[in-house]
């Protein structure tokens, strides 16, 4: 059950290529409803290449970490990711352009990361493949953050920095405000 949110994402972002496969190129009106056209962009890719990134992207964010979370969990996530890249991108980091759903995905690793470390059977000490996933993600922030406007030939496009940024720092903001939830549940439950 875990899935079925991802597959109507994927369902969707496949859809939305058919749909309106010249979406990405026409770009985005800043001026009225730039919210909803960020939160419709993360639907459409700047083609096939893109798309199956992304998908691929979204398959194995599922498989490493739906057993983290609850159903419930897991679907809120998804749901927030995508809501959170469009307020993102609309308020905060403003963008001419965007397409595709890899804000949406850098948000659903940091979140379930976060979530993973606080859930492993190991102590924090002895989950290295966290520790080393978490250090992979900063890495890329950071060399990212860095490198500036950057175009990628496989996609067909701009990268857009600014929505993995804002992707991983919405994850991490949610993350925690699931752990503090769940704290207090827990405390309030047990007094």
């Amino acid at each position: 059950m875990g899935y079925a949110s991802s597959f109507v994402i994927g369902i969707l972002a496949i859809a939305g290529q058919f749909l309106a496969p010249e979406f990405p190129q026409q770009g985005l009106d800043l001026i009225d409803s730039f919210f909803i056209y960020a939160l419709l962009a993360q639907f459409t890719h700047l083609g096939w290449a893109h798309l199956v990134l992304n998908l691929l992207g979204l398959l194995i964010v599922n498989w490493g970490f739906t057993g983290q979370c609850t159903t419930r969990e897991w679907a809120a996530i998804q749901l927030a990711s995508l809501l959170w890249v469009a307020f993102y991108l609309s308020g905060v980091e403003r963008l001419d352009w965007y397409c595709g759903l890899s804000g949406a995905l850098h948000f659903q690793f940091a979140c379930c990361l976060l979530l993973a470390f606080s859930r492993s059977a190991h102590g924090l000490r002895t989950s290295w493949p966290l520790w080393v996933l978490l250090a992979g993600l900063c890495a890329k922030l950071l060399l990212e953050w860095h490198s500036g406007p950057s175009t990628d030939a496989l996609v067909g496009g701009p990268v857009a920095h600014a929505a993995h940024r804002g992707g991983a720092l919405g994850g991490f903001l949610l993350g925690l405000l699931m752990l503090a939830w769940s704290f207090f549940s827990r405390r309030r439950y047990c007094a």
